[in-house]
């Protein structure tokens, strides 16, 4: 009974004896100075917004290649995926039946124009004769009837030759554009088939450069289009997206940024009311074929014309539950928290709308060791430069606008008048 005891005092001794040994070592947390900090005076830039859309290739002109005449096709004189240019021949259907229908009709023809000359000299015998009484007025009647007659039925037979030739010509299938062939779907030996029953597809073709590109415009930014037109036009009335020579700016699905620029040359007259868009179009150079029919790509448009921007590091951009934020330093070197209003991303940087002004001292690095109203250890920078104004993705009248420093410098360089 008495060892039991002294089993459970013993662990209580123990901890007594440590609680008394960390109340004689009192151990102090080094102290530790203000937080190191980047900071760099926010800059004030042109730039220009951008809106990207995804849009789908499409041939400017697409060909279904059909046989006008049945026959037997007797040869193909293309490669299968081949540039082919207008005119050049495609396939050769066996002629020597419409051939054969067409020498038939020459010689229709030439029989009729014998039967005319024939009742045209009679004709004018005739009529020398019925005024002398040698010829009763019947029979001249009769050999003039006899020569229209012959007339219209060489007339006839001229139509007749024109069709025999016409199908005899069809027989010889030629490209209608210049472009890119597809396979053939028929191999020589085949009965081709014309009509409007069943007719027989050979093959399609599709026109190469330039070509079209169709992408949907939502109704929020089809909303400010409008309003920033109508702002510039003061109020005039709208003409065609042709006429406001909008270009874009085309990427591919790999991210590569194909190298000519487009121009935006139709609008749809109505928006989609199940999606809500407006499906506009641009035509893109394609000289090296490189943009084929029904390939998907991202489009770049100008939302807008340049202007000037306060842009700092996105890095240097807070968020809590009610705004974004920036940290600022104040003339007492302290971390001051401001709130901003955000616009587009430029780069590496993003645009301030409101909230901060050009040159403030903005914390562009080591955010998140600092604390608002408290002292930080700063490291002065420089802020990095956005990318440049892309001139060749604005509209002409853009392009010569002046940015906001040129004109407050234009205005200082300028004498007063005395």
């Amino acid at each position: 009974m008495i060892q039991s005891r002294m089993l459970v005092a013993c662990p209580v001794f123990a901890i007594l004896a440590l609680l008394l040994v960390g109340c004689g070592r009192h151990r102090e947390l080094p102290k530790t100075g203000p937080p190191p900090v980047t900071v760099a005076p926010a800059i004030k830039r042109q730039v220009v917004d951008f809106d990207e859309y995804t849009g789908h290739v499409e041939a400017i002109s697409s060909v279904d290649v059909y046989a006008k005449v049945s026959g037997y096709l007797e040869e193909v004189a293309f490669q299968d995926g081949a540039m082919v240019k207008e005119g050049d021949l495609l396939f050769l259907i066996d002629k020597r039946t419409y051939q054969a229908e067409y020498d038939q009709a020459v010689s229709q023809r030439n029989l009729y124009q014998a039967r005319e000359k024939l009742t045209k000299t009679t004709l004018a015998r005739n009529e020398k004769l019925v005024g002398k009484g040698a010829v009763s007025q019947e029979a001249y009647d009769e050999s003039v009837a006899q020569a229209d007659e012959a007339t219209a039925q060489v007339q006839a037979a001229e139509s007749d030759i024109a069709a025999k030739k016409v199908n005899l010509d069809y027989c010889t299938i030629s490209s209608p554009i210049a472009g890119r062939i597809d396979r053939t779907y028929v191999t020589k030996g085949n009965l081709i088939q014309s009509g409007v029953g069943n007719p027989t597809l050979l093959t399609t073709i599709v026109s190469v450069d330039p070509v079209y590109v169709y992408f949907d415009v939502d109704e929020l930014a089809l909303l400010g289009y409008i309003e920033q037109h109508v702002a510039q036009t003061d109020g005039r009335p709208d003409g065609s997206l042709k006429e406001r020579k909008i270009p874009v700016e085309v990427s591919l699905a790999d991210g590569t940024v194909y190298p000519h620029r487009g121009m935006i040359d139709f609008g749809s007259n109505q928006l989609d009311a199940a999606t809500g868009t407006l499906t506009v179009r641009a035509i893109i150079p394609n000289p090296d074929g490189v943009l084929r029919p029904g390939l998907f790509t991202r489009i770049k448009v100008a939302s807008g014309a340049p202007y000037d921007a306060v842009l700092v590091p996105q890095r240097a951009i807070g968020a809590n539950q009610s705004n974004r934020f920036v940290y600022v330093l104040d003339e007492s070197g302290n971390a001051v928290q401001k709130p901003v209003t955000l616009g587009t991303k430029q780069g590496p940087l993003q645009v301030v709308k409101t909230g901060l002004k050009e040159g403030e001292q903005v914390i562009i690095n080591g955010t998140l060791l600092v604390r608002p109203g408290k002292p930080v250890k700063a490291d002065h920078s420089t802020m990095p430069e956005p990318p440049p104004v892309e001139k060749d993705l604005l509209r002409s009248e853009d392009q010569e606008k002046p940015s906001a420093d040129e004109t407050k410098a234009e205005t200082e360089d300028k004498p007063k008048e005395s």
